[in-house]
């Protein structure tokens, strides 16, 4: 019974649709949007898009960017807004 009602909750959070929005003085971005930025930003270096292993993304917004190290090595950054 105990094991039913675990898959029943993790069935319950996998089901649930997140949408992260950062808000900065006037303006908003939704996360979503950054993380599509950063791996489009990786690949018009000419990487692949299945070589990504791990992706780290550091959000400043008092910078208006977001940094980003992808597979431990490569680095860049992109505009938050």
């Amino acid at each position: 019974m105990e094991k039913e009602i675990t898959k029943a909750v993790e069935k319950a959070e996998q089901e649930i649709e997140t949408e992260v929005i950062l808000q900065y003085r006037e303006y908003e971005v939704n996360m979503d949007d950054v993380t599509k930025r950063v791996k489009d930003h990786y690949l018009a270096k000419g990487y692949k898009e299945d070589s990504i292993e791990n992706m780290q993304i550091y959000v400043k917004p008092e910078d208006f960017t977001a940094y980003y190290v992808i597979n431990d090595s490569v680095v860049g950054k992109v505009n938050l807004f």
